[in-house]
């Protein structure tokens, strides 16, 4: 099974992404709107677009683009997040991982293809990932793109707001 866009190496999801480059709006100080320091990336293949606009440097605003882009490729494309992602982070039935750790766009997707799984069961999908109901609402309730996904799987299938 070939890996999904989110979780390729950067080189590769480059590849398959338009990198344009503008000058940023808004507060900045005197060196605004005068280099092309802001970020949109297009992933080609899904339309999914990202943009950062909020440092001086290029490179900056690029890597935080990439790595929104990718939070949003996991939160759209379902079905193939491999289970063992979450490996790394579980400790019994809990998850050490947060918001802001290198693996947590690939535990976003594996939460978000498990609660598929089980029609949008906390609990359910809990049990398949071998941690508690809990623990997965903590990591789906982090970033208000994936509780919005998961909140859009659960209303499918007729259940309500994760507490």
């Amino acid at each position: 099974m070939s890996l999904p866009a989110y979780a390729l190496p950067e080189a590769e999801l480059i590849r398959q992404c338009r990198i344009d480059t503008f000058r940023s709006h808004g507060p900045g100080g005197q060196h605004a709107n005068r280099t092309e320091s802001a970020v949109r990336i297009t992933h080609l293949a899904s339309g999914e677009v990202s943009q950062c606009q909020d440092h001086r440097e290029r490179a900056r605003n690029q890597h935080d683009a990439l790595r929104r882009l990718r939070l949003r490729l996991a939160v759209r494309l379902r079905g193939k997040a491999d289970p063992a992602w979450l490996d790394a982070y579980r400790r019994a039935r809990q998850l050490a991982i947060g918001a802001h750790a290198e693996g947590y766009i690939l535990a976003v997707a594996v939460a978000l293809d498990a609660l598929e799984r089980a029609s949008g069961s906390l609990a359910a999908a809990g049990d398949e990932l071998k941690i508690s109901a809990s623990q997965i609402a903590k990591l789906l309730r982090s970033d208000k793109e994936v509780l919005g996904a998961a909140l859009q799987l659960r209303a499918l299938h007729g259940l309500g707001a994760i507490r």
